[in-house]
């Protein structure tokens, strides 16, 4: 007769079990203790390589290095790291960027806030001399985590380099750096008054950096119901502001670094993409609850002006916190033009704010595009850097490029000036050019929309401009409902 497991025999299995999976967690940090000695060891430098993001780190040893750092960065947090050159360890998308004339230029401070220095990384095509648009690069997490030393960064940052920008990638304060916590549920003492935020200009860092570097409700991200409401609506804010300070640093060194201080691009994921619009559409006068944050205008600051903002995984926020306006629009660079690449299977940043944010745009006619990967989720970096499908980052650089050059509709402009300027043409073509005149190739965007709407499942298009530079022209009704935009982009 087969012997039964008795109560001692299952107790000591699950204890087994326990020890293994805690051997697991905690052997990250066993294997760190003595990194400051040995810092070459493979797992302290491989420390230095972790992703801390809450929302796609799923390596069981970076996740015990993020949760013992409080999802910083490790080349920030970790002495032994503060040599690691990200840049060689990120070579890792089969771009080969050791072999092209991209330099890298890591960990340069560009301010002060919070009693912490914050950094940017540098990245430049040695082989241009000319003065070059500026691309700003932001890392998401949430507003408590990430890095601009994730290789993901690295790569963007990368790419608009080789693509003809200089390119920062930037860090900016976390909820960690100003964050002392309150009941969720209270309304936030007025600043001064020992209200739960730090001073932007605190000589002293609320917490140490490193280890314990943030308040517990900070842990999960802004967003999260652990996180004071108001919290979340200011800590874009926050980013905003911290971005310009890295523009204006650049621009202070815009011979050097061959920017063209005129035309600036912001790129970013999640967060990132967040802070972009942000930064795109309100200017630091723009706040909410200044009383609480503490923060004020910096003039200075509101000189400068995003031409377009293409992000991955971005929203607007909400109205009630800071609404788009005249005043705000009129305050914006001049043609400027936004860009969201957004899974429709985003569970992190439902599609529909970024559905919002489109159509907004739309209301103070501000040329926008939301381009939507079918069947994806929140992280859509591998999509959209897919080396096997090209056309996917250059619809996104298509986009980016035409705005900036200021070249929307140029095309008929030319056409016009031909027609003006044609000596040649007999006055008895008279009727045939005014019956020419009669019959403008026009677009019909609602007619596009409702079509696209109508499918089964519906799909959500934002005008001529998008169909035509997804290559719907290809389709006859989509060449008669969108005739300028197929004529002017279809190739």
């Amino acid at each position: 007769m087969k012997k039964q497991p008795t109560t001692m025999t299952m107790l000591t299995l699950w204890v087994g079990v326990w020890m293994a999976a805690s051997t697991i967690l905690v052997d990250a940090q066993s294997n760190l203790s003595n990194c400051e000695e040995k810092p070459q060891r493979s797992r302290c430098q491989r420390a230095c390589k972790c992703d801390c993001s809450d929302y796609w780190n799923t390596d069981t040893f970076c996740l015990q290095v993020c949760n013992d750092i409080d999802n910083g960065s490790p080349v920030d947090a970790l002495s032994w790291c503060s040599d690691y050159n990200v840049a060689d360890d990120c070579d890792q998308y089969d771009s080969n960027w050791s072999d092209s004339t991209i330099q890298s230029n890591l960990h340069i401070n560009y301010m002060r806030a919070y009693g912490r220095d914050f950094s940017l990384n540098f990245f430049t095509d040695t082989a241009r001399s000319e003065l070059l648009p500026l691309a700003v690069i932001i890392h998401g997490g949430g507003f408590n985590s990430g890095s601009k030393d994730n290789c993901k960064i690295v790569e963007s940052a990368r790419e608009f380099a080789s693509r003809g920008y200089r390119s920062v990638a930037i860090s900016y304060p976390l909820c960690g750096a100003y964050w002392n916590g309150t009941n969720v549920t209270e309304n936030i003492t007025a600043f001064g008054s020992d209200g739960p935020w730090h001073a932007w200009d605190a000589e002293e860092p609320l917490y140490p950096p490193g280890v314990g570097q943030q308040h517990p409700q900070c842990i999960k991200g802004a967003s999260s119901s652990r996180a004071h409401p108001e919290q979340y609506a200011q800590s874009h804010e926050v980013a905003n502001r911290a971005a310009r300070y890295a523009i204006q640093y650049a621009h202070s060194r815009a011979e050097e670094w061959g920017i063209d201080v005129e035309q600036t691009v912001c790129n970013g994921a999640s967060a990132g993409a967040i802070t972009c619009y942000e930064m795109f559409l309100f200017n630091t006068t723009v706040r909410f609850r200044p009383q609480n944050t503490g923060l004020e205008p910096v003039p200075d600051l509101d000189q400068i002006k995003i031409n377009v903002a293409a992000g991955r995984a971005g929203a607007l926020v909400s109205p009630e916190v800071r609404a788009v306006t005249e005043d705000t629009v009129a305050a914006m660079a001049p043609g400027a033009a936004v860009y969201d690449l957004h899974g429709d299977e985003d569970t992190v940043v439902d599609i529909s704010k970024a559905q919002f944010l489109v159509e907004t745009m739309e209301e103070f006619l501000i040329p926008a595009e939301l381009d939507i990967a079918t069947g994806e989720g929140h992280s859509i970096f591998e999509y959209q850097f897919n080396k096997t499908h090209p056309e996917r980052l250059n619809t996104m650089f298509d986009f980016i490029e035409l705005y900036l050059s200021g070249n929307v509709g140029e095309d008929d402009d030319v056409d016009n000036d031909d027609v003006d300027n044609d000596d040649d043409v007999d006055e008895d073509d008279d009727d045939v050019d005014n019956d020419d005149d009669n019959s403008v190739c026009e677009d019909d965007d609602n007619a596009i929309k409702f079509l696209a709407a109508s499918r089964t499942p519906p799909v959500f298009v934002n005008g001529c401009r998008q169909v035509a530079r997804k290559g719907g022209c290809s389709k006859t009704i989509v060449v008669e409902l969108c005739c300028q935009s197929c004529a002017n982009f279809w190739k």
